[in-house]
């Protein structure tokens, strides 16, 4: 062994109790070693207040030191306890005056030393002098002077009731001089501290590699052995490093010492677990078992037996690190260049440990040797950096495999959308088409079915979106368009874009933003898709209860809120939530799926913000997810208003502008009159800049245009005068442009007064919204000058065209004379001729009147007196009276005189209709009743018959165009009256009782 060439100069011996050392230049030569015949008295103390008396002091008997003293201390009983005192002559030459040091490293268990009867060190407490037994083994240093002697006098007092091995001197004694032991105890106390250092590093740096890495178990085993190692050394190694820290119990120091050595059998194995099982599979569970019990017998056992299992311990250690080298060796032998760098480790360790035993049972005095274990570690950390060097270029390997099969399943997934995309909406056009065309006969779970497919269409349009958009924010970030942005109606408009998801759920959507909630720095598109995608998430998450949009101001961000009342998630699903294509568990229990793209899409998109996106949940109670955006902030924006990387865009529009009104100035101009009879455009929006913009682009168009700032505002603008067209914003605060669209709706149709949306969004779904709100045309923001003309041109010839028809439909009813009437009248003036010459004079005069009234010619968008009308419909009933005689009645109910005005030809058709649709299809007749109700504001006009009434089925399509039920005449009247005051036609009616039709006329 390398070991074996270090050692100490040992040539002179004590003999007899004396050593000489009068030839010993301790200057030039070696420490030396007190080893020998010592004099030893059993049972006697030399030095103190107990010790013998010269007279009754016993002769020494001679005694091997190092070595155990359990012959000798009774005469034939062998045994370990007791005391004695140890006593060595040093001859030295009184010439060589010098400070000398002795070095106690090992002495059982308690020990006092003396130089000439002063005491120099001691280890523990002994008896002596009374006092009380304390047991320890501690290295200790004494020193003292030579000068003017001859002869040095050592005696060492020792004390034993605790250790059950072999006791009394157990290791050399060093004699040198003070600086020689010195450098002798910094060596062995530098290398023994080094080792420690290295074996704690292993450990730590294998816990770390286990906790940031895959779990590797063996890991944990090679902690565990380094850990052991490092252990023995503080506790077992000569200097004993623990105890000039810390005071260990004698029985203590052996339980540590013999876990340690356990520790090192069992991580040992645990290291090389495969060659083991693979060699004595059998054996490894019984290995494993052994090194459990021994590890329990060292914590309980009594401290006797367990320095008396010494020997098993120690040799369990040597078997199981000579098991697992062969099971290495086996194993390995046929890759041996892969694993050369593990079995010199292992074989160097193994060294040290046999080179441990063998100087601790033959208690032979050496210098600290850690060179194997240096060799030990240097080759693991060899192997351990060839697997991870192997390992790493491994994962780089595959890295790139994964970054290109990553890259083609986004080009799939892109391309298959792309591809899908078309057939789809060709799929949700046809269903959508059938649906509308096929309503009447389709039975109820036909079109449920078909209500299903379209929303499943919709979903996968969705997904289909949220793919495209992953693609591209892979490929390059988007440019965001950063302006002064309100939160509070894009929150309104993307609620407003859900709501047909909330159909069949008991869920609300509310808007918690205020009006007048701080703008932010944003870009508006992108603020609507993150909005967007987290309400579709919670909307599709949450059967029942509300989802609530929140917002406040914290640092400078505005921290954007989206509750909700859904599932809620567990903590694995929130820990992967914001991952592409990750979908929790909790997705399972949902039907519409989904690739789980849309929270992923929003953390993007947030942070190109510059904020950050976060979110809490608990499951089966909801979820919430919150994300910042910066505060607007005019101290970083121009005059304008606007940031600075806008302001050369927005120049630009302003340039536009100028030009356009530079262009149209002549036109501006223009007398007044000339003017008369242009379209009428009511233009909404929040944002005044948007308004002046489209003001200028139309402006050369001959419109006469109102720019109103709220959805509000534009319904009551819509009672002030007749409308051809509204051009409104979609993101508006309080009332969304879709909420406006739907509200104009219920007044107007699609011809009588177009809608035309504008907003930054363009994908196919909120296009559809739009047009599911009933809107004409769909403008994307930035607007293009000549596009917008071309659509509001197209929009107001609608109107032009279905006003243009109302007034031949008006004209056509005013000149209208049904044959048969004629010739019905007629003929009753020639029989009044012959009977009642009076009557036939009121008749003529009544026809007269009344045919005057119809041949006269009008404007047709022109008011009338409701005497006018009324006058026409006395001198209709008049004539009729005299036609049906009995089988016609008619009852006036006018309260006092009014002034308002109604359009031309409004009451005569109703009593008309009501005469021969009603009355006269009864054989006996009946009662027509004109009632005018005069409120303060406005003017009820009810026509009431109790002829054969209709069907609640006829009644419901009476005012459709395609209903066939009805002619021309009530239509063109309810679109008439809506055109004028916002409401139509009343009719209620009743089969075999009679009808009432009523309308209204404000003031």
């Amino acid at each position: 062994m390398w070991s074996a060439s270090f050692s100490y100069a040992n040539d002179t011996k004590a003999i007899s109790g004396v050593l000489d050392l009068r030839d010993w230049n301790a200057e030039t030569q070696s420490i030396v070693l007190l080893n020998g015949e010592w004099d030893f008295y059993p049972q006697q103390w030399l030095i103190g207040e107990q010790r013998n008396q010269p007279s009754h002091e016993e002769k020494p008997v001679s005694i091997l030191v190092p070595g155990s003293w359990n012959q000798s201390l009774q005469p034939g009983n062998d045994t370990p306890y007791g005391f004695g005192s140890y006593r060595l002559k040093i001859l030295v030459d009184p010439a060589k005056e010098q400070n000398y040091s002795l070095r106690f490293t090992s002495i059982r268990s308690a020990s006092t030393v003396y130089v000439d009867g002063v005491m120099l060190g001691k280890s523990g407490q002994t008896g002596e002098n009374g006092l009380p037994y304390v047991a320890e083994n501690r290295p200790y240093t004494a020193t003292f002077s030579s000068i003017g002697k001859r002869v040095i006098e050592l005696v060492v007092q020792v004390e034993n009731h605790m250790d059950s091995r072999g006791n009394g001197i157990a290791q050399p004694i060093k004699i040198g001089t003070k600086e020689a032991i010195e450098k002798d105890r910094w060596l062995s106390l530098t290398m023994q501290q080094l080792v420690t250092i290295i074996f704690f590093v292993l450990a730590v740096y294998a816990l770390i590699l286990y906790v940031v890495g895959n779990k590797d178990k063996r890991l944990l085993s090679f902690a565990l052995l380094a850990i052991s190692i490092l252990v023995a050394i503080l506790v077992g190694s000569e200097e004993k490093l623990w105890q000039e820290l810390f005071f260990f119990p004698y029985v203590w120091r052996f339980r540590l010492t013999y876990l340690a050595l356990i520790g090192i059998s069992y991580g040992l194995m645990g290291c090389v677990r495969e060659p083991i099982k693979r060699t004595w599979p059998k054996w490894y569970p019984t290995l494993k078992i052994v090194c459990l019990v021994s590890a329990v017998l060292a914590l309980l056992l009594p401290g006797t037996l367990i320095m008396i299992l010494l020997p098993f311990f120690v040799a369990m250690m040597d078997s199981l690190i000579l098991i697992s080298i062969v099971s290495i060796i086996r194993v390995f032998l046929k890759e041996w260049k892969e694993n050369i760098f593990i079995m010199l480790s292992l074989i160097a360790l193994a060294n040290q440990m046999i080179w441990w035993t063998f100087t601790f049972a033959t208690e032979v005095e050496m210098p600290y040797y850690p060179f194997d274990l240096i060799v030990s570690v240097i080759c693991f950390s060899s192997f351990w950096l060839k697997q991870y060097f192997k390992v790493y270029a491994d994962m780089e390997k595959l890295t790139d495999q994964l970054q290109r099969a990553d890259r083609q399943k986004d080009e799939f997934l892109a391309n298959t959308s792309h591809e899908l995309r078309n057939p789809l909406h060709s799929i949700l056009n046809m269903t959508q088409s059938i649906l509308e065309r096929e309503s009447m006969v389709l039975t109820e779970d036909s079109r449920k079915n078909l209500d299903t497919v379209l929303s499943v269409g919709r979903r996968m349009s969705l997904m289909l979106r949220d793919l495209l958009d992953v693609k591209k924010l892979q490929e390059s970030p988007p440019r965001l368009e950063l302006q002064n942005v309100s939160l509070h109606p894009i929150a309104k408009g993307v609620m407003d874009m859900l709501h047909f998801m909330t159909a069949g759920k008991s869920l609300r959507l509310i808007n918690e933003i205020p009006e007048h909630f701080p703008h932010v720095l944003a870009d508006e598109n992108r603020v609507t898709q993150i909005l967007f995608n987290l309400l579709h998430n919670a909307v599709k998450y949450t059967n029942e209860g509300k989802i609530v949009v929140r917002s406040e101001i914290r640092d400078k961000y505005a921290h954007i809120f989206v509750t909700d009342t859904g599932i809620g998630m567990d903590e694995e699903t929130m820990q992967r939530a914001l991952e592409p294509y990750v979908q929790g568990e909790y997705g399972k229990t949902m039907a519409e799926g989904g690739f789980g793209l849309g929270l992923s899409i929003c953390k993007q998109l947030v942070e190109l913000h510059g904020g950050e996106l976060y979110f809490r949940s608990v499951p089966t109670q909801g979820s919430e997810f919150v994300f910042t955006l910066p505060i607007f902030d005019m101290a970083a924006t121009n005059s304008n208003g606007l940031p600075a990387e806008r302001t050369a865009r927005m120049e630009s529009v302003e340039a536009l502008v100028a030009v356009t009104s530079t262009l149209y100035a002549m036109q501006l101009e223009k007398p007044v009159q000339q003017l008369v009879g242009r379209p009428r455009i009511l233009i909404v929006d929040d944002e005044p800049v948007n308004l002046k913009v489209l003001e200028t682009i139309l402006t050369g168009e001959q419109y006469e245009m109102t720019s109103v700032v709220s959805g509000k505002q534009a319904l009551s603008m819509l009672d002030t005068k007749e409308w051809d067209l509204v051009i409104t914003d979609v993101m508006m605060p309080q009332m969304s442009g879709y909420e406006l669209t739907r509200r104009i709706r219920e007044r107007f149709t699609l011809t009588e007064l177009p809608v035309l949306l504008l907003t930054a969004r363009s994908h196919p779904q909120d296009i559809e919204n739009g047009f599911l709100s009933g809107a004409n045309d769909y403008v994307t923001k930035p607007v293009e000058a000549l596009e917008i003309r071309s659509r509001v041109r197209a929009l107001t010839e609608v109107k032009k065209s279905a006003q243009e028809r109302l007034q031949m439909e008006a004209a056509w009813l005013q000149a209208q004379i049904q044959p048969h009437f004629l010739f019905n009248t007629l003929s009753a003036i020639a029989a009044l001729s012959e009977i009642n010459l009076e009557r036939m004079r009121t008749l003529l005069e009544a026809f007269n009147n009344f045919l005057q009234s119809k041949f006269k010619l009008h404007d047709h968008n022109q008011l009338f007196s409701i005497e006018d009308e009324l006058d026409l419909v006395r001198s209709y009933l008049f004539i009729e009276q005299e036609r049906f005689e009995e089988r016609l009645h008619v009852e006036w109910e006018i309260e006092g005189s009014t002034d308002v005005k109604i359009p031309m030809l409004t009451i005569q058709p109703l009593v008309e209709n009501a005469v021969n649709h009603g009355l006269m299809k009864r054989v006996d007749g009946g009662t027509i009743r004109i009632r005018i109700e005069n409120k303060e504001s406005h003017v009820e006009v009810y026509i009431e018959d109790d002829g054969i009434g209709m069907e609640e089925v006829k009644l419901k399509t009476l005012l459709e165009k395609t209903s066939g039920n009805s002619g021309v005449g009530l239509r063109n009247t309810d679109q008439r009256l809506k055109r004028c005051y916002g409401h139509g036609l009343r009719i209620q009616s009743k089969l075999g009782q009679g009808t009432i039709v009523s309308f209204r006329v404000d003031k």
